[in-house]
């Protein structure tokens, strides 16, 4: 049964590849959609019989009709040969149906950024003599400032943090951990906002775990809190970025992603070499990264036919 089969490539992908929680619940929901779809045309429970490839392609076909674009089919035909090679390998199932169709091409599209004009406005807005304005600057200057991930900064502690050395650690996809360099302006604003916390609460910090880090944090709380003191969650980093982006640039997109396009970005404008902001980004391949240099080539390229006599 695919149910069954989908519980233990639910498990293979998150032990022994390690996959992030999110990209598991892509993959899950891909592969549930799929079995929706052949059960429509049953009075029973799909299994492996029934997965043929005219029922993958019959299923793209309907992906289409439903408005899909040709980004969300290629995604999930890759989910659907992940998890078909994987039941193949284990004998449950006689053969892939997803051999023989291929993706639609996707035209790469090139990330959205903001100017730094634009970084330096937004950076101005949160007001400094509240928590929450210190919390929300200390957030938009450690996503601009190192380039992490939404998720990255939502998994910090304080005990991630080495204010000394300048870093901040950060656990990235397939739990990969990287140390990333946390700039000036970024400790700032992180260290007026923990001790505005520490100010306004000593004995949480201090009694949770019983260890006194910097000035009394124990280094397992939160790096960034919530209004009770629990973990940020992802939707209220993505709420922080949207409320001061939007008054700083207009973009097509105003996500925390936006911050770490920007970041890279900024870091090759400026001569950077690509395969340190790759570090940086924590991108297993090169070939990811390397779609900054098609935004920084493009922009030249505006420059020159504006203001080049010969172009």
């Amino acid at each position: 049964m695919i149910v069954q089969a989908l519980k233990g490539y639910l498990l293979h992908l998150g032990i022994e590849k390690r996959v992030s929680e999110a990209t598991m619940r892509a993959y899950e929901g891909d592969v549930v959609q799929f079995t929706d779809h052949l059960r429509a045309g049953l009075s029973r429970e799909p299994d492996f019989s029934d997965a043929e490839p005219l029922a993958v392609r019959s299923f793209l076909g309907r992906l289409s009709r439903d408005g899909y674009s040709k980004r969300s089919v290629a995604r999930k035909i890759a989910s659907l040969r992940s998890f078909f090679a994987y039941c193949a390998d284990r004998g449950l199932c006689a053969a892939d149906p997803t051999i023989g169709i291929s993706a639609p091409k996707t035209g790469r599209s090139l990330p959205v950024f903001a100017s730094v004009q634009a970084m330096n406005r937004m950076m101005e807005i949160p007001p400094l003599d509240t928590m929450r304005g210190l919390r929300d600057r200390a957030v938009l200057e450690i996503l601009y400032g190192t380039g992490m991930r939404l998720s990255e900064l939502a998994g910090c502690s304080v005990g991630s943090c080495d204010f000394e050395r300048g870093t901040i650690a950060v656990v990235g996809k397939r739990n990969k951990e990287r140390v990333l360099p946390l700039g000036g302006k970024a400790a700032e604003h992180l260290r007026r906002y923990l001790e505005a916390r520490y100010r306004a609460s000593p004995a949480v910090f201090e009694s949770r775990a019983g260890l006194g880090a910097f000035l009394g944090p124990a280094l397992r709380e939160p790096l960034v809190a919530g209004r009770g003191g629990e973990r940020i969650s992802k939707r209220t980093i993505q709420r922080i970025v949207r409320r001061y982006l939007e008054h700083a640039a207009s973009l097509a997109r105003m996500s925390p992603h936006v911050l770490r396009h920007t970041f890279a970005t900024h870091l090759l404008d400026a001569g950077a070499d690509l395969r340190a902001v790759q570090e940086l980004l924590g991108h297993a391949s090169l070939s990811t990264t390397q779609i900054y240099t098609h935004v920084t080539t493009e922009r030249l390229r505006a420059v020159f036919d504006k203001a080049h006599p010969r172009s």
